[in-house]
């Protein structure tokens, strides 16, 4: 099966200009409480600033942890998709397969399933339950706007 494979984050890039930025960021909440409360900036004070090191390491941690939930989100789908794929009978996998190959556009998940639920039905089936959900709801609203309108006119 043909996909793309997702690069993996380097690391964070902690330069000299985001370093001033953290380090201003202080001063900066501070002149915002100064400037929206002024009469009660006494009051309220911003929250309390990492060390430079500890920020860096918190902000490496984050950026890696992101990653890897985009990754297991990604494997997710594509598993999701394998699943309803193989659900498939042989001439519908033969369409799939035929469609996934020509597949111009990025070879992720999402298209993936797509292109399967194309072929499925599911896709049809979903948009039939949507389109019921909705003509219920407008129903119950027309209901309710009649009972309004009936309360009006008296």
């Amino acid at each position: 099966m043909r996909f793309d494979r997702r690069p993996r984050v380097e690391g964070l890039t902690w330069t000299a200009r985001r370093e001033a930025a953290y380090l201003r960021r202080h001063k900066r909440a501070q002149e915002k409480i100064d400037r929206e409360y002024p009469l009660f900036a006494h009051q309220f004070a911003p929250a309390p600033m990492n060390d430079v090191d500890a920020e860096k390491e918190r902000r490496e941690r984050m950026a890696l942890a992101g990653d890897q939930r985009m990754r297991n989100l990604e494997a997710k789908h594509w598993r999701e998709g394998r699943a309803a794929y193989f659900a498939c009978e042989p001439s519908v996998r033969g369409q799939i397969i035929a469609e996934w190959t020509g597949w111009r556009g990025p070879a992720r998940a999402g298209y993936f399933i797509y292109v399967v639920e194309k072929h499925s039905g599911a896709a049809n089936e979903r948009a039939r339950q949507y389109r019921a959900r909705v003509a219920k709801l407008r129903a119950q609203i027309e209901k309710q706007l009649d009972a309004e309108c009936s309360l009006a006119l008296f």
